[in-house]
C-alpha cells in the first residue's frame, strides 16, 4: 500500500477524488456546451489521473484512460469541427495517460522498495529504529528492539529514546555528534528493559534525513558475560601458575639441595640416585621457569632499553660452574627487555643437555652496521637438516632421546622477534650435522 500523503486516511482521499471527478465530468461538459475551451478543461484531468494512478495503480491506469476517450469524445461532441480544439483534446488525452503510466509504475517501485525496506528491518537480528533528532522521540522499530526491550506491539513509538536508556549522556553525545556529521563511531550504551532488567548494546547511527537518524543496536550482552566467565578463568589459571611456580619451586629447591647432600655421601649407588633426583628435579624447575617465562611474555607489555650483552652472558655463565663454557668476550649495546637472559639460559642450558656426556659451549658476539650476531655453539650430536626448521616451534625438541617439552626454543624465538630481531638453527661445521649445532640469532644493534 503506498504511503497516505499528509496522514490523511485513505479512504477520504479516496472518496474525495471519487467525487471530484464526477463534478469534473459534469463541469466538462456544462463547458464544452458553452463554449470553453479545451485546454483549460485538459489540464483539470491531471489531478484525478494523478491520483487513480497512485492509489489504484494498474486499474488507475485504465480508469484514466476511459477519463482521457470521455473527454475526448465530450470534445469531439461539442466542439466539433474546430480543428485547434481536437488538437489539443487529443495532445491533452494522450498526455493524461502518459502520467498515469509513469505516476503508477513510480507508485509500483517504491512500494517494492518499502517491502524491501521492511524485510531488511524487521528480520535483521540487530535492534533498528528511527528517531527524531530534534525530540529523541522513536519515529519507528523493528521486531528485534521491541523483543529487546520486552515490549509489545508499537508501544514505544512515539516515546523518547532517553527513557530506555540507563545513562543517557552517551545517547546525548551520538545525536550531538550527528547534527554536524552524517554518520557517527559505535558508542557502548547500556538500556533499561520495561521490566526493569538491563542489556548492554553497541550502537552506530546514521542520518537519513534533517531530523531522522537510524540506530543500530547490538546486543553485547552475551558477550560481556562470556569475557567475565573468560577473566574467571583466566584468574583461575594465574592461581595455578602461582602454586605451581611458587610452591611447587620451593619444594624443588629443598629437593635440590638434598640430592646435593646425598650425592656427597660416599658409595656409587648413593651418587647415581642422588644425580637421578637431581637431573630430574633440574628437569622440573626448567619447566617451572619456562611456564613462568611465558606467563611475564603474554601479561608484561613491552619496555625495552639498552641492555650489554656482556653483562648478561658472564651472569648466565657463571651459573653453570661444572660446564666448559667458552665465551670470546665480545660486547654490544642492544634494545631489550629484562627477559633477554631467558634467551641465553635456555640456549646454554640446551648445549649442555645435548652436548654429551663432555659437554662444551662456545658463545661468540659479532658486531655489524645496524645489528649484532650472537652464535652459541655446541660439540654434540648436531641437529639433523629436516629438524632445523621446526624446532623453535612448541613442544618439538631436536633430540627425541632427551625429556622435555620443548618449550625453551620456542621462548627464545619468541623473545627474539619480540625485539626485532631472527633466530635460526644451523651446523656448527657448515655441512656437517654430526659435529655440533649452532644457533644464531640477530637483535638490533643500538
Amino acid at each position: 500500500m503506498p504511503e497516505v500523503p499528509f496522514g490523511i486516511r485513505e479512504s477520504y482521499w479516496k472518496a474525495v477524488l471519487i467525487l471530484f471527478t464526477v463534478l469534473l465530468l459534469g463541469v466538462t461538459v456544462v463547458s464544452l456546451r458553452a463554449g470553453a475551451r479545451p485546454d483549460t478543461l485538459g489540464s483539470l484531468y491531471i489531478i484525478p489521473a494523478i491520483l487513480f494512478a497512485y492509489f489504484y495503480r494498474r486499474k488507475g491506469v485504465l480508469l484514466v484512460y476511459l477519463l482521457s476517450m470521455f473527454f475526448l469524445g465530450a470534445v469531439i461532441l461539442f466542439r466539433y469541427p474546430s480543428g485547434n480544439g481536437l488538437f489539443s483534446a487529443v495532445i491533452s488525452s494522450a498526455l493524461l495517460i502518459a502520467i498515469a503510466l509513469i505516476v503508477s509504475y513510480l507508485t509500483a517501485y517504491l512500494i517494492r522498495e518499502k517491502r524491501k525496506y521492511h524485510a531488511i528491518f524487521d528480520n535483521t537480528e540487530n535492534g533498528v529504529l528511527l528517531i527524531n533528532l530534534t525530540d529523541h522521540r522513536i519515529v519507528e522499530m523493528n521486531q528485534r528492539f521491541a523483543i529487546a526491550l520486552a515490549l509489545t506491539g508499537r508501544e514505544a513509538e512515539g516515546r523518547e529514546l532517553e527513557k530506555f536508556i540507563a545513562d543517557p549522556a552517551p545517547l546525548i553525545q551520538l545525536i550531538a555528534h550527528l547534527n554536524s556529521h552524517c554518520s557517527t563511531p559505535a558508542v557502548e550504551i547500556i538500556m533499561r528493559l520495561s521490566n526493569g532488567s538491563e542489556w548492554v548494546a553497541v550502537v552506530a547511527a546514521r542520518k537519513i534525513a534533517a531530523d531522522l537518524a537510524v540506530l543500530t543496536f547490538i546486543d553485547i550482552t552475551e558477550r560481556r558475560q562470556m569475557e567475565h566467565q573468560l577473566q574467571e578463568h583466566n584468574d583461575d589459571a594465574n592461581l595455578y601458575l602461582d602454586i605451581l611456580t611458587h610452591d611447587i619451586n620451593n619444594i624443588n629447591t629443598a629437593s635440590l639441595n638434598y640430592g646435593r647432600l646425598l650425592r656427597e655421601r660416599p658409595g656409587e649407588e648413593t651418587e647415581k640416585i642422588s644425580r637421578n633426583l637431581i637431573h630430574s628435579l633440574e628437569k622440573s624447575d626448567e619447566i617451572i621457569r619456562n611456564v613462568s617465562t611465558l606467563r611475564k611474555m603474554r601479561e608484561s607489555p613491552v619496555k625495552q632499553t639498552r641492555f650489554h650483552l656482556a653483562d648478561i652472558i658472564r651472569k648466565e655463565v657463571s651459573g653453570y660452574p661444572d660446564a666448559r663454557i667458552e665465551y670470546d668476550g665480545g660486547d654490544a649495546v642492544v634494545i631489550a627487555d629484562d627477559m633477554l637472559s631467558s634467551v641465553f639460559s635456555n640456549l646454554i642450558g640446551n648445549g649442555i643437555k645435548y652436548g654429551g656426556p663432555d659437554p662444551r659451549i662456545s658463545i661468540r658476539v659479532t658486531t655489524r652496521d645496524r645489528d649484532v650476531v650472537v652464535s652459541i655453539e655446541d660439540y654434540g650430536h648436531g641437529i639433523p637438516d629436516p629438524l632445523k626448521p621446526l624446532i623453535f616451534e612448541r613442544f618439538q625438541r631436536g633430540d627425541t632421546t632427551v625429556s622435555g617439552r620443548g618449550l625453551g626454543l620456542f621462548i627464545c624465538r619468541t623473545l627474539i622477534e619480540r625485539y626485532g630481531g631472527s633466530i635460526r638453527a644451523e651446523d656448527r661445521v657448515p655441512g656437517d650435522p654430526t659435529l655440533g649445532a649452532a644457533i644464531r640469532f640477530i637483535l638490533p644493534r643500538v
